[in-house]
Formats: C-alpha cells, structure tokens, sequence
C-alpha cells in the first residue's frame, strides 16, 4: 500500500484502511510532517559493511552507524567475539556475518568500511611484523575482489580503507600533507603495501584512503595502556615536548 501525505486526505486511505472522519487541518499537518521525517530518513539510510568491526575504531564506527538507524554489516573472522561485543538486544537488525558470508553481505552495501588489522601496539617479533602486514594485505584484497566482482546494480560505491599516518615515517621538523613522499622504515612500507592493495578497486568506486593517527580514548587504544602508570605516578614527560 503506498501512503501519500497531503492535504488531499478526504475519510479513507484503501478500501482496507478506514478513517471514520476527515482531519482537522491541525491533524493532518502533524501526519504530513511525521510522514515527511520518516520518507527522509528511509532516503538517507545507508547499509554499510565494516571490517575489524570488534576493534577500538571499529566498534565505535558501528555503534554510530546503528544510532543513526543504517543497516551495518559486521564482516568478521569470529562471530562468537562480533556477537559478544553488539549483543542483539542492544544491537538490533546487525547482521554478523564470518568470511563465508562476506560476498552476501558487500553486494548491496552502500559503501564498505575498512578497518582490519592486527593491532601494533605489541613487541615486534619478526612473525609479529610479518602478520601486521599480511592481516591488513589479506583482507584488503578480498574486500577489493569482493566489490570488484559484485554485479553492477549491487556494487558498494564507495570503500573507506584504513591506512596511518605511518606512511610518512618519522621526523621531529618536518612538516607533512597528503602530497608528502612515504617514508622508509617499516611502517611506511606496511602502509604503502596496503594502499596500493586497496587502489586495484575498480574505478567506478570511489576510494577514500584515510591515514590514522594515534587515537585516543579511555578505553583502549594508546591512551588506555598509558593511564595506570600515571594513575600510579609512575608516568613522565612524552618526548621533549617539541614534536609534533
């Protein structure tokens, strides 16, 4: 049944659906605008697919996203931890879906968020940096040759994929944008690998490649790791104060 909201309205809606007296003019203005903000905020809803969903970043994404009433598809390798972190009760309506059902949950998406990686906030081992890179590689790609092979009409139009700032490398003088040359230490090399694994989508999806800096919050992240010492005053001057 379609509902149109004017002020046309006489004493019924579909032979199905009786009103036994017209609206006042006051009533009817009050359902036109009720049906104006609902036709709205159907126009502006969006399905979004996010991986690394369950992390520091992620997590606050998606919870965002669900407040704003769009549909999210959390893209995850354990549901059990995904399931843990938005409970259905409180997380209506998110679909939870492990590789295997990846490719339902990207055709028809809006846009694909992503996010995942092994964290870096860990002693660097060689297989440890060996991960780090291959995790942001490996679901990189198959995000990319997910969208790339989604048929036209269900194809995201956009993929959000995380870099970090990173890719610059170090330096306590020099000032950098987004023009600026990638550094040639290991995390530049780790961020320009993931880039470009993330640029072989096709053309027709627009690509935005955001370079994440330390983000801080009080429940995880670098922030999280440093408050105990300082809440024990055992912690101390961050550099000489001059950095950036």
């Amino acid at each position: 049944m379609e509902v149109f909201c004017s002020l046309s309205w006489t004493h019924s809606i579909s032979p199905r659906l009786h009103i036994p007296h017209p609206f006042s003019v006051g009533e009817t203005n009050r359902f036109r605008v009720i049906c104006s903000a609902a036709q709205s905020q159907k126009a502006n809803q969006m399905t979004v697919s996010v991986t690394g969903a369950t992390g520091f970043i992620g997590t606050r994404l998606v919870q965002r996203l669900h407040a704003d009433n769009h549909n999210v598809c959390v893209l995850t390798r354990s549901k059990s931890k995904a399931e843990t972190i938005f409970p259905v009760k409180n997380f209506p309506g998110i679909v939870i879906a492990e590789e295997a059902g990846w490719k339902d949950c990207i055709e028809g998406s809006n846009a694909v968020v992503n996010l995942a990686g092994m964290p870096i906030s860990t002693r660097w081992s060689p297989e440890i940096k060996k991960e780090i890179k291959e995790s942001r590689i490996r679901v990189t790609s198959k995000v990319v040759d997910l969208i790339n092979s989604s048929p036209q009409g269900v194809r995201p139009t956009v993929l959000v994929s995380a870099t970090a700032v990173g890719y610059y490398g170090t330096s306590e003088t020099q000032v950098f944008n987004e023009n600026s040359p990638s550094g040639n230490d290991y995390l530049a090399e780790v961020c320009r690998e993931w880039e470009g694994t993330a640029l072989k989508v096709d053309k027709d999806v627009r690509l935005a490649l955001i370079r994440i800096g330390v983000v801080l919050g009080k429940d995880g992240g670098a922030l999280a790791k440093m408050i105990p010492l300082f809440m024990m005053f055992a912690g101390g001057p961050l550099g000489s104060g001059q950095q950036w």
